[in-house]
């Protein structure tokens, strides 16, 4: 009886046992996160973006085009690798067989900013043919829209120099940035001559001209040795600057400023590296049968000989073809300019006593002429007003008369306004007044020769004296 209540009751309790096993299982396996499902279809939802970043991802295309580096970037840092859109769109903008071209730091030749006035950043970059060093680069403009996208402005081929055009000094091109709406680069070259070009183009009318230029030169060996030019081709100001004798490092000071005509704006489209006018001035140089080559202080004129013929010539670089300076008395020595570029001397002539030809570079025609003596050249002037010069004369005897041809030698100023000659210092019997220059508006320079004769020779003394001339 026993054994069979004993079997009963351990059989109930292993049943009891059985079941609070069970209870505890279930309990324990919904306390724990859930494994991750390996259903196929699963994965796929897990891969599908939501809604809202199907739309960032939209936003973030329709922006790629912008993102090129802009003009900070492209200064301070190499330009960012790009994928996607972005690197498409640029690959799009430079044409088949070109690349982008470095600048002489090793940036590359991009730059963003606003060109046009809207607001909306614009691109400019540079390219060349790789596989041809000496093949001048070309400047492509791009003007930017509200959607990111780019549009071409313009093409300039030739616009740049080639990467081997800086002489000795190697890659020329060191700067492309857009600033105030402004295009500049700049080209830099030489050896122990050094010089530097900066020119500025802006968009007016529709078309890309030349608004601006800054150009100088400098010796590596000698710091006073120092010059520079900015003009503002709007307007005609301009400002030249050359070293400071009295600066141990010859920093560059205000030599001289003031306005000069305006002058046909050059187009982008017609630029070849170089502003127009020394364009003119390497044809005229270029060819070998020219000579006494002298432009003007604003290089808008140039003048030279022909040596085959002895014909002289004035062209003005906005015209197709020189001028014929007709009458002039003889074989030219040299020419000088004014100041300020208006008037043009063509000193000519085979003996000491000279002939002065006063020639209007408009028109090419002499306006008037005198003589003088070539103990010093003839010269305008500072404010372009006056010429000043020695001449002899022969009606006045002088103590030197039986050895030196040319009498009594005094020094003249003429007044271009009047055309009237005046005597400032008047030579004498036994002193004359030669190679006189300008010190300024008011003051001049010059030698003051005492002769005398001595046992049948002729004795002179040379002292230099400065005076200042009448109101």
């Amino acid at each position: 009886m026993q054994s069979r209540f004993f079997s009963h009751t351990m059989k109930w309790f292993m049943i009891m046992t059985f079941l609070a096993a069970a209870v505890g299982c279930e309990k324990s396996t919904e306390d724990k996160p859930k494994a991750p499902q390996n259903n196929a279809s699963h994965q796929q939802e897990d891969r599908k973006p939501n809604a809202e970043a199907l739309q960032a991802q939209a936003q973030t295309q329709a922006q790629a085009p912008s993102q090129l580096p802009s003009e900070s970037q492209s200064k301070s840092q190499p330009e960012p690798q790009q994928t996607g859109a972005a690197q498409d769109t640029l690959s799009s903008l430079i044409p088949a067989g070109k690349a982008l071209s470095l600048l002489s730091n090793g940036q590359k030749a991009i730059t963003r900013g606003d060109l046009n006035k809207d607001g909306i950043d614009d691109l400019a970059i540079i390219v060349e043919d790789p596989k041809d060093s000496m093949t001048e680069r070309d400047l492509i403009l791009f003007f930017g829209n509200a959607a990111g996208a780019y549009e071409q402005s313009i093409y300039a081929k030739e616009a740049i120099m080639c990467k081997d055009c800086g002489g000795v000094f190697g890659e020329p091109l060191e700067e492309l940035s857009i600033k105030n709406n402004t295009l500049l680069f700049t080209f830099h070259g030489g050896s122990s001559d050094r010089w530097y070009s900066k020119y500025r183009f802006q968009y007016r009318d529709r078309d890309w001209v030349l608004i601006g230029y800054t150009g100088g030169s400098y010796h590596t060996m000698d710091v006073y040795q120092r010059e520079e030019e900015d003009i503002n081709l709007l307007t005609g100001d301009f400002i030249l600057k050359k070293s400071d004798k009295n600066d141990p490092s010859g920093k560059l000071i205000e030599a001289e400023k003031g306005k000069r005509p305006k002058r046909k704006l050059v187009k982008l489209s017609e630029f070849k590296g170089k502003i127009c006018d020394e364009t003119v001035i390497e044809r005229v140089e270029a060819d070998k049968g020219n000579r006494d080559i002298t432009p003007s202080p604003d290089r808008q004129f140039v003048f030279f000989t022909k040596e085959k013929n002895e014909t002289n010539f004035i062209w003005n670089i906005d015209e197709a073809q020189p001028k014929e300076i007709r009458e002039i008395a003889s074989r030219v020595g040299y020419a000088i300019w004014s100041p300020n570029s208006k008037w043009l001397m063509v000193d000519s002539g085979t003996s000491p006593i000279r002939t002065g030809q006063l020639v209007d570079p408009a028109s090419g025609q002499i306006i008037l002429e005198v003589s003088y003596l070539g103990a010093g050249k003839i010269s305008f002037s500072p404010d372009n007003s006056r010429l000043l010069y020695a001449r002899g004369s022969e009606d006045l005897p002088s103590i030197k008369d039986r050895h030196v041809d040319g009498g009594r030698i005094s020094i003249i100023v003429l007044d271009l306004g009047t055309g009237k000659e005046k005597i400032v210092k008047q030579g004498t019997e036994t002193v004359d007044y030669v190679f006189p220059e300008w010190r300024d508006d008011h003051q001049i320079s010059y030698t003051k020769t005492t002769n005398s004769v001595l046992q049948g020779k002729l004795l002179y003394t040379n002292i230099e004296e400065t005076m200042k001339l009448e109101e």
